[in-house]
């Protein structure tokens, strides 16, 4: 049988997928039955959803952040915000930090590492499947999040092992 681990990374790489290459057609399908899967097979507390929630704020505060400057400019927003897809995206990817990405709880200047490498190459991936796009050539887009994952990734490794303490803050 398969673990638990390894179901939600495969799980957020097929959402990921659906997600970028297939913007809102796919994403809203795919995202709703990956987050009915995790929540059916592995979260069933309010505080693990009210961290995936939490993420995902961040997450899309960051992503808003890079359109408002001009950095990146994401297709299928509904007006001139972000679009469902990215929302969606930041749930999914909201729901490995108590699983996939859980060995890293312990490793934060390796997450550090990590983030300012694999976060923006997943922009890089978009661009090129076009799920956004850029006036300035990818690598310099690449080098400009760096910094902004690198503190990203292990912030939200922090903020999954203490659900309870933020979560109480969120929910009654």
């Amino acid at each position: 049988m398969i673990s638990a681990k390894v179901l939600n990374a495969i799980l957020f790489q097929a959402g990921w997928l659906a997600c970028v290459a297939g913007g809102n057609a796919w994403a809203l399908p795919a995202g709703a039955l990956i987050l009915a899967l995790h929540g059916w097979l592995v979260e069933r507390s309010a505080r693990g959803w009210a961290f995936m929630v939490l993420a995902a704020l961040l997450g899309l505060a960051m992503d808003l952040g890079w359109q408002r400057l001009g950095l990146l400019e994401f297709h299928g927003t509904l007006g001139a915000g972000i679009p469902p897809w990215l929302v969606v995206l930041w749930l999914l990817f909201a729901t490995t930090f108590a699983h996939s990405l859980a060995w890293l709880h312990e490793r934060l200047a390796l997450a550090a590492l990590l983030g300012a490498v694999l976060g923006p190459l997943s922009y890089v991936a978009g661009v090129e499947l076009g799920a956004a796009t850029t006036r300035f050539p990818l690598w310099q887009v690449a080098l400009a999040m760096a910094p902004a994952w690198a503190l990203l990734l292990p912030l939200l490794l922090f903020l999954a092992r203490a659900p309870r303490t933020l979560a109480t803050e969120v929910l009654p």
